[in-house]
């Protein structure tokens, strides 16, 4: 190898300039990419975490009797009471859990949806108050059952209230609306007859002198 003072020089020109990274270039997109993703992943979240739909009342009433069926009688009593009660209310807000049998069954009698269940309703409130607090006994099958009818047959008649109402088979006769008339002015009654005068009585005639004392 020649000695470094030998070595001849050389322009080697500009140095080619290096490319930048890619982080460098693409970094707003990439930041922008994260955000979308966590958005995606919060929208989702919320999403599997929303509550399910409210079931109908009637699916809630089933599914209590039918752990009530499990329970001992007292239990079952005061369970099918009280989802008994919370079924009236949410067929009716006037149906209020809190009101005695007795006022319950007043409210009740006045609402069309439950005067077809009427008695079977009277029934299984009346039953499940002597169980509870007179200690007469019952069988849970039976209140269930009477309890199972009654709202069978709120339900047919939530259903026909909720049926719309077919047209009548004979259309209605058009409604017609007889033109104003102008009112006229009446005529003037001609005036009565003026009745002749009455004729003047002939003047009495005058009694004559009564005689005096003295010419008697």
């Amino acid at each position: 190898m020649p000695p470094v003072e030998e070595i001849p020089f050389t322009l080697l020109g500009p140095k080619a300039e290096v490319p930048p990274g890619f982080w460098s270039s693409y970094w707003g997109a990439a930041v922008l990419g994260v955000a979308l993703l966590a958005v995606v992943a919060l929208v989702g979240l919320r999403l599997f975490r929303r509550a399910p739909a409210a079931r109908p009342p009637f699916a809630l009433l089933e599914a209590e009797l039918a752990i009530a069926e499990t329970l001992p009688t007292a239990e079952a009593v005061v369970r099918v009471t009280r989802a008994f009660r919370a079924y009236l209310f949410a067929v009716d807000a006037r149906a209020l859990p809190s009101l005695a049998t007795e006022e319950l069954l007043t409210v009740t009698g006045v609402i069309p949806v439950f005067l077809p269940a009427r008695q079977p309703l009277a029934a299984a409130l009346r039953s499940a108050d002597a169980a509870k607090f007179a200690g007469a006994g019952l069988e849970t099958s039976l209140l269930i059952a009477g309890v199972r009818e009654a709202a069978r047959r709120v339900e047919d008649a939530r259903r026909t209230f909720a049926r719309p109402t077919p047209p009548p088979i004979v259309p209605p006769r058009p409604l017609v609306v007889a033109a104003p008339v102008a009112p006229t002015a009446m005529p003037a009654p001609p005036p009565l007859p003026v009745p002749p005068p009455l004729p003047v009585p002939p003047p009495l005639p005058v009694p004559p002198p009564l005689p005096r004392r003295d010419e008697a």
